[in-house]
């Protein structure tokens, strides 16, 4: 399905049958822009009144095109600044439909972007859960304001949370967060006043890039194999410039699927204590791994910062994080979290308590897990073997695509047929050449019966050559 701009007598026709809105196709143009590199992180859009006008639209046709670009992470908008451009695009969610599929929904774009649960075991046991959660002693609190760092009962489930073979947490080093990302930005807010850029892969969590403008960061790629960063790049950046931080993901790393190797991840904590550099480590992903290594905090506990959060593996919606710091490094910590959210969410907070000491976490932990490795197995006999990297226990697969296509090419030339995946440049740190592929949610699918149509759809265009999308006259 394609779109186009229509204009009658300076109006736009909005809509027309089987083609989008004129304001998603501003937007689509807009996002590709700043995707290749046209409008880098920290620059500004044009005015909406100035891109009106160069277009021949409404000004309220574009300004809802920018609200869409803002809705989706790849603007923040400023009456003083204009419109600004962050480090990278967040997915788009929409809620998931369980139930059969209307003709409609049959019809419509299948979002393959965003890292959610595969199953609704969640809803099954919070049921439960609901149903006796006022006999539990600590409920009363649940109405109270608590401390930043989270009561202590949370805190040593934290610890439980976090725990992993040789890994064991202390629960005064713990922080309890509103996810991940809130734990990552109570990291970035205690290394204020450390000068520096931040390591990371080439493709990173886009998470990161997003808060790059607002702690005023630079992100610089080091290059990594299938066994993650390679140490003497790592090093060579280190001794060349200075560094706040490195940023990695050890355990399925989004978008790539690479698990560090126990080697890599022993040179990467040997370069950080030479040059007295913190790890930010973010081990989201690291329960769903039934083997795993031992954690980069077990391995440098004085300095590493620990992030993980139960919205991968329970249910986003929970908006529950953990973050171990090292010693003395809690209340700092604590307070970046005071000043963003002052608390924990007290209900949230006792709900995943609970499960953790019950074993019910590990009850949907188990469930998520059987579901994803039938979710790859569909991955594996739909997509070609040679262009696949997975891992039976994760939420994504990684889809590198030969030439001639380019990722956004491919991203939007899927996107035309109907499936919704996220390109490389939305993970990319700076312009430097990146492997060309494409990120495919799989736990996104609200069924496996939707997971086969969407990678059939990926294979058959995968199989055809880049088509042009749009053009100007």
């Amino acid at each position: 399905m394609t779109s186009e701009i229509n204009h009658t007598n300076g109006e736009e026709n909005l809509q027309t049958k089987g083609r989008q809105a004129t304001y998603l196709e501003v937007s689509r143009n807009l996002e590709e822009k700043v995707r290749s590199g046209l409008y880098p992180p920290g620059s500004r859009l044009p005015p909406q009144r100035d891109l009106a006008q160069e277009l021949g639209l409404n000004v309220s046709t574009v300004s809802r095109a920018y609200k869409e670009l803002q809705a989706r992470g790849l603007i923040v908008a400023s009456k003083r600044r204009g419109s600004i451009v962050t480090g990278g695009a967040m997915p788009s969610v929409h809620a998931r439909a369980e139930s059969s599929p209307s003709a409609a929904e049959a019809n419509a774009v299948i979002d393959l972007t965003v890292n959610r649960p595969a199953t609704g075991e969640f809803l099954t046991q919070l049921a439960r859960t609901m149903a006796n959660l006022a006999r539990d002693p600590r409920y009363p609190e649940t109405q109270e304001y608590q401390p930043p760092q989270g009561p202590e009962w949370a805190r040593a489930a934290g610890a439980q949370w976090l725990a992993a073979p040789g890994f064991a947490p202390i629960a005064d080093n713990v922080v309890v967060t509103s996810g991940a990302q809130h734990g990552l930005y109570a990291v970035l807010s205690s290394l204020m006043g450390h000068e520096g850029v931040i390591l990371s892969d080439q493709l990173t969590y886009y998470g990161l890039k997003a808060l790059a403008p607002v702690f005023q960061f630079e992100i610089v790629g080091i290059p990594s194999d299938d066994e993650g960063l390679l140490p003497d790049r790592l090093e060579e950046a280190c001794k060349r410039m200075r560094v706040k931080a490195i940023f990695v993901v050890p355990n399925l790393q989004n978008p790539t699927v690479v698990t560090m190797s126990l080697a890599r991840r022993v040179a990467l904590v040997d370069i950080a204590r030479r040059h007295h550099i913190a790890i930010i480590e973010d081990d989201v992903y690291g329960p769903l791994l039934r083997s795993r290594l031992p954690t980069i905090a077990s391995l440098c506990p004085e300095l590493t910062f620990h992030v993980a959060s139960t919205s991968k593996i329970l249910a986003p919606g929970l908006r529950i994080g953990y973050l171990h710091t090292p010693p003395h490094g809690a209340a700092l910590a604590a307070e970046a979290v005071r000043t963003t959210a002052w608390m924990p969410a007290p209900l949230s907070t006792l709900i995943v308590t609970r499960w953790i000491e019950d074993g019910t976490a590990h009850t949907i932990l188990e469930a998520q897990r059987t579901e994803l490795q039938a979710r790859q197995e569909i991955a594996r006999e739909w997509l070609p073997a040679e262009l696949l990297h997975s891992d039976p226990a994760c939420m994504f697969v990684w889809l590198r695509v030969p030439p001639p296509w380019r990722s956004d090419d491919y991203a939007a030339n899927a996107l035309a047929r109907g499936v919704n995946t996220m390109p490389a440049s939305a993970f990319a740190v700076d312009r430097s050449t990146v492997e060309h592929g494409v990120r495919i949610n799989l736990a996104c699918a609200a069924s496996r019966e939707q997971l086969t149509r969407a990678l059939q759809i990926l294979a058959h265009t995968l199989r055809d050559r880049p088509r042009a999308l749009f053009g100007t006259i």
